[in-house]
């Protein structure tokens, strides 16, 4: 793991030194065309899992923060996607995947695809001008998931978080103060974090058209909101369709009325 924090380092610094922005966001290289057939969208429940750091004993599972960290992201996802002009399917995916052994199967099958989908998409650094550089599928598996809701598009989620238990806090602040004696300064150590990853997939091809991640030292879906300020609108959606032709109408008024006005004078 060390190796590959160092790794990204020098890759984050040779970018910055060529003036170029880096960017966690990886986008479909025909995106607009790709999204002319997606309507609606089915938030895949997001994978959590959240310990605590103990200090004398083993790491503990947090499942009442994983619950509520779950529930709070898909209702956020949700929220998101309507603002953006998606249709939010309603479908009861974990009582379906309970009755239904090959959905089970292929809900697995397009998170496992992700996961290897993401060594293509993250492979390295990359710049604003490079996100859509690569069109990578997570595999057919997903058209099941998108018949079966009826949904055009899923969107996964990732939420791995940590927080340290009060016995390693105080043994970070023990340290610290040791390390301050001896250098001068005291170092000062985040008490929780957190990761999150969304990936928008299209349901009928598989290929990834968005996806995003972000770390955080906060334990809260806060930086979810941060992942998804980049996700994109919903090109087609009646509401801009309608306020386009309502611009458009505008504009032939406009020129209507300027015709009208060239006549009389």
């Amino acid at each position: 793991m060390k190796k590959i924090i160092l790794v990204c380092g020098v890759l984050f610094t040779v970018v910055l030194s060529s003036g170029c922005t880096v960017t966690n966001v990886r986008e479909h290289p025909a995106l607009e065309e790709q999204l002319l057939d997606v309507d609606s969208v089915l938030v895949v429940t997001p994978a959590v899992s959240i310990e605590q750091i103990n200090f004398a004993s083993e790491n503990e599972r947090l499942i009442e923060m994983e619950n509520l960290i779950q529930q709070e992201l898909i209702i956020f996802a949700e929220s998101e996607l309507k603002e953006r002009g998606y249709d939010v399917v309603e479908f009861d995916l974990e009582k379906a995947i309970a009755e239904d052994e090959q959905l089970a199967y292929a809900v697995n099958q397009a998170i496992e695809g992700f996961d290897e989908a993401k060594k293509t998409l993250y492979e390295k650094a990359l710049t604003e001008e490079d996100k859509r550089k690569f069109k990578v599928s997570v595999g057919t598996a997903v058209n099941i998931v998108s018949e079966k809701s009826g949904a055009d598009a899923v969107l996964l989620m990732h939420y791995i978080g940590q927080r340290k238990s009060e016995g390693s806090v105080a043994k970070d602040i023990a340290v610290g103060v040791l390390v301050g004696l001896l250098t001068g300064s005291v170092p000062v150590a985040p008490t929780e974090a957190s990761y999150v990853e969304i990936a928008f997939i299209d349901g009928v091809t598989g290929e990834v058209l968005w996806s995003n991640m972000f770390s955080s030292q906060q334990l809260s879906i806060k930086i979810a909101d941060d992942v998804m300020q980049s996700f994109p609108e919903d090109i087609d959606a009646p509401a801009k369709v309608a306020k386009s032709d309502k611009i458009q109408a505008q504009t032939v008024d406009t020129e209507a009325a300027r015709k009208t006005d060239e006549v009389v004078n």
